[in-house]
């Protein structure tokens, strides 16, 4: 067994989806635990996979920890073995925590957001000292199917909860106060929400090669509306308003982990 899933969860389904459907995985080669033998049995149809029991999981080269971080002290013992490396989901456990838990040094932490679901991931990963080559490799290529990676120190984990963790939450309302505002100047509902999706995905096609600050001044020509409409942003403090949010996200997170250290 090439790979074992541990935990029914959304994001480690998402990631499993993606790697199966990039051709990094045969599902065939992977097997799904969960301690609840239903939850199991549908997870592992889902996928066409193969569930596995407290035994199998035993047997897997890898294992993919997606439980929630309050489960894995007791899930921990069922799944320890020194062979195996790890790939953990789970928010606010650490690395030394989870070669403690489970045994092994040949642990990676992985930091995916909400954009795995729809292949457009921002991955963080950081991994424990002795962790080989080989191991940190497939960890990228795991997540690289989902979207980009980023090998980040591991007491930065806090920040990029704060940015790319949280960061679709504020983008979304971010759209849902640009579709507000097309409802104020006479659009329906339904045609506000539709322009205000098509300028966010427009644009982060277009910050695909464009810094910010050259998008924007290409649209907000001299004397016209956007450059306008941008003097109301700043007179209002947009921009400090979502750096604040970002770091009141990752002081959010800091505490969190703080409490999850000793899982």
């Amino acid at each position: 067994m090439k790979l074992a899933l541990v935990g029914a969860g959304k994001m480690g389904g998402a990631v499993l989806a993606g790697a199966v459907r990039a051709g990094l995985l045969d599902a065939a080669d992977v097997g799904v635990y969960h301690p609840d033998p239903g939850r199991r049995a549908a997870l592992a149809a889902r996928f066409g996979a193969t569930p596995l029991d407290d035994d199998g999981v035993h047997h897997a080269d890898r294992v993919l920890v997606a439980v929630k971080p309050q489960s894995f002290e007791s899930v921990a013992p069922l799944i320890a073995q020194r062979h195996a490396s790890y790939v953990s989901l789970m928010a606010g456990v650490t690395t030394a925590t989870l070669s403690k838990r489970l045994g092994s040094r040949k642990v990676v932490r992985a930091m995916p957001n909400l954009g795995a679901a729809v292949g457009a991931s921002a991955t963080a990963l950081a991994w424990h000292p002795e962790t080989p080559a080989d191991d940190r490799d497939f960890a990228r290529r795991l997540f690289q199917a989902v979207g980009t990676v980023h090998d980040v120190p591991e007491s930065l984990f806090d920040a990029y909860t704060g940015l790319a963790g949280s960061g679709p939450a504020f983008a979304a309302v971010v759209a849902e106060a640009l579709a507000d505002g097309g409802v104020r100047v006479g659009f329906g509902r339904d045609v506000a929400r539709d322009l205000a999706r098509q300028v966010l995905l427009a644009t982060a096609r277009l910050l695909e090669t464009k810094h910010p600050a050259e998008l924007k001044d290409e649209v907000a020509s001299p004397g016209g509306t956007a450059i306008a409409g941008i003097r109301t942003l700043e007179r209002h403090r947009v921009r400090f308003a979502l750096m604040d949010a970002i770091e009141e996200a990752s002081d959010r997170a800091r505490v969190l982990s703080r409490d999850g250290e000793d899982v």
